[in-house]
């Protein structure tokens, strides 16, 4: 497995000779590229763990006394306000001011990930597009405490909750990294066949998940450190497909003449 590494990161018109590469070192091989994807996107997110830790102290240091008596939110000041940190969009408005509608709105013009609004008669959570609206009837002892309470606790995370995310990221990445070898793949079948390589499907899997693992992991790299932002996914493809072209046209040239 470590040949082929060294074919993709440091002769990657020599990678066509991955087309004799076993099935376990292709997994393994892939696996690896899966860990190291969601290596660097852990790297993103901490540093947001660490604000909503502290964005959350902030807001329930400032949040005012309420309570939920009939299914109506009751606050003792009665004034509605908007606390914006890093992390947070935190709307409080007990006389229904403005709507979730404009939380969302907000959070994509000011770049927050989370939007919470506690309105008149429903808490509205938007977690960057996944959106909760929960009434206060269905809610038992719901006040300004709970609240603190949900606030102080958020980005205390123990070592058993970090292994536990980075398994459901690493599935959840896997899936999309999956999706991106496949239209890879696909494309790469095609040129090997424009380019009469005369390789089998099977061959043509290995020489482009191959070609496609410095492409990979240098968007993702770009991505992570804000370099890159858009057309991800075409230019893993596209990138991909050029070293697959590449290494296609060496192996050709090294290819000995039928005499």
């Amino acid at each position: 497995m470590i040949y082929y590494l060294k074919l993709a990161f440091g002769r990657p018109k020599e990678i066509y000779k991955a087309k004799d590469m076993k099935k376990r070192h292709l997994a393994a091989i892939v696996a690896l590229l899966i860990f190291f994807v969601t290596i660097l996107n852990m790297v993103l997110i901490f540093p947001t763990i660490n604000s909503i830790k502290s964005d959350g102290k902030e807001i329930a240091n400032d949040l005012p006394e309420f309570s939920v008596a009939d299914g109506t939110l009751k606050a003792e000041e009665g004034e509605s306000y908007i606390h914006q940190t890093n992390t947070f969009l935190f709307f409080f408005d007990p006389d229904n001011q403005t709507s979730s509608n404009e939380i969302d709105q907000n959070m994509e013009r000011l770049q927050v990930p989370i939007g919470i609004g506690l309105f008149e008669e429903e808490v509205y959570v938007n977690l960057s597009g996944f959106v909760m609206e929960t009434p206060y009837s269905q809610m038992d002892d719901f006040d300004n405490e709970t609240i603190q309470g949900i606030f102080n606790e958020l980005g205390d995370f123990s070592i058993i909750s970090y292994i536990i995310s980075f398994v459901i990221l690493y599935i959840g990445l896997g899936l999309f990294t999956l999706f991106d070898l496949l239209f890879i793949i696909l494309f790469a079948n095609l040129f090997s066949r424009v380019l009469r390589s005369n390789l089998t499907f099977k061959e043509n899997i290995k020489i482009a998940i191959v070609s496609a693992l410095m492409p990979t992991l240098a968007v993702e790299i770009a991505s992570v450190s804000n370099l890159l932002s858009t057309y991800t996914f075409e230019l893993k493809i596209l990138l991909s497909l050029f070293f697959f072209y590449l290494t296609i046209k060496e192996m050709k040239k090294t290819k000995p003449k039928a005499s």
